[in-house]
């Protein structure tokens, strides 16, 4: 019966994920899971690979079509992850009963940050990303990102579960005031948030070019033609600014000059600055073991031929677009499981356009909050302040997840970062969903899945510099809580016949 519990907890926080309008699952999604923990009669390890295998398969399915073995590779990694953090809070529930609400809150928050780090992290999973659909809630954000949502929700959890199964009717209360007073800085942000509106005439490009096209050299010049088409349609909207999506130049542009004269055929017929993705390379150290290294790049290309510094991604998903480790173990080098192995970025950069600042990142890296606020919010060099960039660009490609859920799933994470920093956002999407986001995780143009289009919108601007910016680290405290209070558990002795 406890397992029918779990799964019970895993199909509704799956579903509050997807884009079915069933958000609010969260705010009692973990509470079945909340009674077999407390109960401590279940094999844990059953529980976390039931929990795995469901939410996976639902919310992450997608990942089969571009690598089966992928996704039964991330639905082991998390099976792994799940066990371990039902075994950490039954175990220090155990012997700190007073604190398994602290604890659970505590470990859960933990998983969920621990995620950004290491060359495996895949931060996907976060309760706060189910209140997408909810405008005025996420505008906590500011306050202290997504984990400070995830920890809302989870308490809100814990509240009911004493509602429901302890009948502490009271605690309805606390739910309450917490809403009251979440739904009221929300209100309060979206009326009195000073934005300043201009237009600088900046589009996001959506060309939807097939996956199985992109490559293909037989369909260069009729993907050169969409381009054409889009610029021209971008100028007649006075466009000063296009963007492209990730790798639109599917060569290594630097390098090909017949690609790198199209180019700049297009912003002089055009007038245009464009900023694209394509593949690059440079040559390799002596002692490295390729000749050359590789990158996922993106630059900013001017009308009169000059190029600004090249952007090379920073956050490689794992396995994906790099094998894990190959800095410790050189011997992965000769795996080979269809994976471009590029090499890591050096940190964010800086464009200039019409005396705007813009700060871009490629695909993978819009699940990053803290990466983003380095390239939202930087110190300046000669007065030490922080200061803020007038917009941020996310490009990707997303023709690898078809019409599954994977390209909506990953396009509304700009409305947190977004929030986060309060900060315009345009996200090119080659095959959709393309995105305009206001600094309040507004959407203000919305390019549909496979839709060949043009997006512009006028730019707000937001001087804020949100709470978040000063106190990023905060997360660390659950870490600390939760690993501390798990590894003091291993002073007290257990009772037989516990399961654990």
């Amino acid at each position: 019966m406890d397992l029918l519990w779990v799964l019970l907890s895993a199909l509704m926080l799956a579903l509050s994920r997807l884009p079915i309008h069933c958000g609010w699952m969260v705010f009692f999604g973990w509470i079945p899971l909340l009674y077999v923990l407390e109960r401590r009669k279940v094999k844990l390890w059953q529980a976390g690979l039931l929990f795995s295998v469901v939410y996976i398969g639902v919310v992450m399915y997608w990942i089969a079509g571009v690598t089966f073995f992928g996704l039964i590779g991330i639905a082991i990694v998390y099976f792994l992850f799940y066990w371990l953090c039902f075994y950490a809070i039954s175990r220090i529930g155990r012997f700190y009963p007073r604190l398994f609400y602290p604890n659970f809150i505590a470990v859960m928050l933990s998983f969920e940050y621990l995620q950004n780090f290491g060359e495996t992290r895949f931060p996907w999973f976060n309760n706060a990303y189910s209140l997408s659909d909810y405008t005025v809630l996420i505008q906590a954000g500011d306050l202290g990102g997504v984990i400070l949502l995830s920890l809302l929700i989870l308490l809100i959890n814990v509240l009911l579960y004493e509602v429901l199964l302890k009948k502490k009717t009271q605690c309805l209360l606390y739910v309450a005031g917490i809403f009251i007073l979440w739904i009221g800085y929300g209100i309060y942000c979206l009326n009195y948030l000073p934005v300043q509106k201009q237009d600088p005439k900046i589009t996001v490009m959506q060309p939807s070019i097939p996956q199985d096209e992109k490559w293909d050299e037989s369909a260069y010049q009729q993907i050169l033609h969409r381009y054409d088409a889009l610029c021209a349609q971008a100028k007649k909207d006075s466009t000063k600014l296009i963007i492209f999506p990730e790798a639109a130049m599917p060569v290594y542009l630097m390098y090909d000059y017949r690609a790198r004269n199209y180019l700049n055929d297009l912003m002089q017929k055009y007038e245009l600055e464009i900023f694209t993705g394509f593949p690059h390379f440079t040559l390799a150290p002596e002692n490295h073991i390729n000749s050359e290294l590789y990158y996922n790049a993106a630059a900013l290309f001017h009308p009169d031929g000059s190029i600004s510094e090249l952007y090379y991604k920073n956050i490689l998903v794992p396995v994906g677009e790099r094998m894990l480790w190959l800095n410790v173990f050189p011997f992965l080098w000769k795996l080979q499981f269809g994976q471009a192995n590029w090499e890591f970025g050096n940190g964010p950069v800086y464009y200039q356009t019409d005396s705007l600042t813009f700060s871009p990142s490629i695909c993978y890296e819009l699940a990053f909050a803290e990466f983003h606020q380095q390239m939202a919010i930087r110190k300046d060099k000669t007065t030490g302040k922080l200061k803020k960039a007038d917009f941020l660009v996310n490009i990707t490609n997303d023709a690898w997840f078809g019409t599954s859920y994977g390209p909506w799933l990953h396009s509304i994470m700009a409305k947190f970062r977004a929030v986060e920093n309060r900060i315009q956002i345009y996200r090119s999407a080659n095959t959709g969903i393309s995105l305009i986001v206001d600094p309040f995780g507004r959407i203000i143009a919305k390019a549909g899945l496979f839709e060949i289009t043009n997006l512009q919108a006028p730019l707000y601007r937001c001087s804020r510099i949100p709470v978040y910016r000063y106190i990023y680290w905060y997360p660390w405290i659950f870490v600390i809580l939760a690993g501390g209070l798990f590894l003091f558990s291993f002073t007290k002795k257990k009772q037989k016949g516990e399961v654990l």
